[in-house]
């Protein structure tokens, strides 16, 4: 037998540390200036991976079919937590996203993406089993399901991963045995309101769209991240400066990098090579689930491992674009890397449920 998951808790395991290793050198100068420990942020990863590691072990060895009798309390869990960080959450950065537990800062709309998946999937599967061919209704109920998590987490205001949950919830749908029709309608629908989600963003969501077409424009205030992080990016040639000698990432120009923009800083010091190097370990994580994918017979499991595969395919290719310069910033972390506690938990989370779908699951030899 392939040991598919075990090649894939590897590349995950070494994605992390490689996010350990630039989340102290994107932080460590700035805090050493501030006369307080280089090793703060690393510390907080540290701790988060750790965390993810018990949640890892949570949903691995939870039968996964429990799940799927549960996903209408699984939704109604995921709401209920979105809804009350609006009003009790922590406000930071104008943003209403975050629940602070002893010290420790829990964003709910991150562990919404797992959340959603297992209902939706839960959702799907039991339509599956009902009827063979799925219509109109069906598709309505199930677009509901996506778009109202969608619009709560736009209300915190999150852009990012209302996006990534959006998309990832359409994804889902598209696996199932819906017509492809009611998708061109959808489609076109999209294309009729985009000028009402134009209105519904925040004015420095605007300016960001704005900016993303000739960040020139605004060459010091919201074109500023993006010109740094292509400054960097190019800067690094073929090899990278090394380790620590980057002089975009340790002059600090580049506000928050240690989080969404961490790649601009693997690009400076490690260069193409480098850059390469993590886009091929991308590469094996997307193949290895979706080689998990493929193997499975157990539609409910398909639609799990299917809603994960494009979750992290979607915030990794959303992400390198933004730091690139071919989409606007829309705050989106890199999976396993980026310094950010909650979606790295979930990740873990997530990485548990899909190991859990193919070693108990039924599977088909491929």
């Amino acid at each position: 037998m392939k040991r598919r998951e075990i090649k894939l808790i590897l590349v995950v395991i070494l994605l992390t540390f490689i996010g350990f290793l630039f989340i102290y050198d994107t932080t460590a100068t700035r805090l050493i200036a501030k006369e307080l420990s280089p090793y703060v942020f690393l510390q907080r990863q540290v701790i988060a991976f750790l965390i993810g590691l018990v949640f890892f072990a949570f949903f691995a060895t939870t039968y996964y079919r429990l799940w799927e009798r549960v996903w209408k309390y699984v939704y109604v869990i995921n709401l209920f937590l979105l809804v009350m960080v609006i009003f009790f959450g922590k406000e930071s950065l104008g943003a209403q996203r975050w629940f602070s537990i002893f010290g420790f800062s829990f964003q709910p709309s991150e562990l919404s993406k797992l959340l959603l998946v297992i209902s939706l999937s839960g959702f799907l599967t039991n339509l599956d089993y009902e009827k063979k061919t799925l219509g109109l209704r069906e598709f309505i109920l199930t677009l509901v399901l996506v778009i109202i998590p969608f619009i709560v987490v736009m209300i915190q205001p999150d852009l990012g991963t209302a996006i990534v949950i959006f998309a990832t919830g359409i994804f889902m749908i598209f696996l199932s045995e819906i017509s492809v029709k009611y998708f061109l309608r959808l489609i076109l629908l999209g294309l009729l309101l985009l000028p009402f989600f134009w209105l519904i963003l925040k004015p420095y969501q605007q300016q960001r769209i704005i900016t993303f077409l000739d960040p020139m424009k605004d060459p010091l205030g919201s074109g500023y991240q993006v010109i740094q992080s292509l400054i960097a990016i190019g800067s690094g040639g073929i090899w990278g400066k090394g380790w620590f000698q980057g002089t975009q990432t340790h002059l600090n120009l580049i506000p928050e990098q240690h989080t969404d923009f961490i790649f601009s800083a693997i690009g400076e010091e490690f260069g193409f090579i480098g850059s390469l190097f993590v886009v091929f370990l991308y590469y094996l994580l997307f193949r290895y689930t979706w080689e998990i994918w493929g193997s499975l017979k157990d539609k409910f499991g398909k639609y799990i491992v299917g809603g994960i595969l494009f979750c992290w395919f979607f915030q990794t290719f959303i992400n390198l674009c933004m730091v690139s310069g071919i989409s606007p910033v829309v705050g989106i972390p890199l999976p396993f890397i980026s310094f950010a506690r909650t979606s790295l938990i979930t990740n873990y989370a997530m990485l548990g449920l899909i190991v859990n779908i193919y070693v108990r699951g039924e599977r088909q030899l491929i």
